[in-house]
């Protein structure tokens, strides 16, 4: 069984994928649990369903490691950067449904998504940890 089938039924298998929108996303390398010689791997385009896949992961799926793919405006260099994720917090906002999040990389650098409406007055108000790889 593929690790992604389980994870989506109706999953479908691309040469190639387009991402025009300039947001963060993440290439996770997971495995079944209990079979490490498997990997898998995925790309995720949003923080929710990287949680959704960290919540399963006591069931049966084991998370390796997770690569965070920045755009230039977020990561301040004039390219895309892909870097080892070690943690996600979450931001609530005092307005609305929008959701903000801090990413923390293993070289230190910590990332958020600068046009996010409102996040600035919002940093100081962290309530908890999305995801922590250690």
């Amino acid at each position: 069984m593929i690790l992604s089938s389980k994870l989506e039924p109706d999953l479908q298998l691309w040469s190639r994928v387009e991402q025009i929108i300039l947001l963060p996303w993440f290439y996770l390398t997971a495995f079944k649990s209990g079979d490490p010689s498997s990997r898998h791997m995925l790309m995720i385009s949003d923080v929710q369903t990287l949680e959704e896949l960290s919540l399963a992961e006591s069931a049966s799926i084991t998370i390796e490691s997770i690569q965070l793919a920045t755009p230039p405006a977020m990561n301040g260099e004039d390219r895309w950067l892909m870097e080892q994720l070690t943690e996600i917090t979450y931001i609530p906002t005092s307005k609305g449904a929008a959701r903000h999040y801090r990413f923390r990389v293993k070289e230190g650098a910590v990332y958020t998504n600068s046009s996010d409406v409102g996040l600035e007055m919002e940093q100081g108000n962290i309530t908890r940890v999305v995801f922590s790889l250690g």
